[in-house]
């Protein structure tokens, strides 16, 4: 039976296979997959900021069903406002 530890370092062996990073030196690298991980950080900083309505839409879709809270199933409702 595979533990967390042989899955990573499976998925990760995957990752270089497909980037054909693992054909660089060690500190080539370190170097590549800071660049990605920080990309990575960027656009879900950016996306979360900026797009918060879709990032809503989003975790709405990959979160399963059971996870969502009741009171987030109920519809939204437009109050009428008073005048001044």
């Amino acid at each position: 039976m595979w533990n967390l530890k042989h899955t990573a370092a499976h998925l990760y062996r995957q990752y270089e296979l497909i980037t054909c990073i693992n054909m660089f030196e060690p500190w080539e690298k370190k170097l590549i997959n800071g660049f990605v991980l920080i990309m990575f950080i960027l656009l879900m900083f950016s996306s979360y900021v900026y797009l918060p309505t879709y990032m809503d839409t989003l975790l709405e879709v990959i979160t399963p069903k059971t996870w969502i809270s009741p009171s987030a199933d109920s519809s939204y409702v437009p109050q009428r406002m008073s005048s001044f």
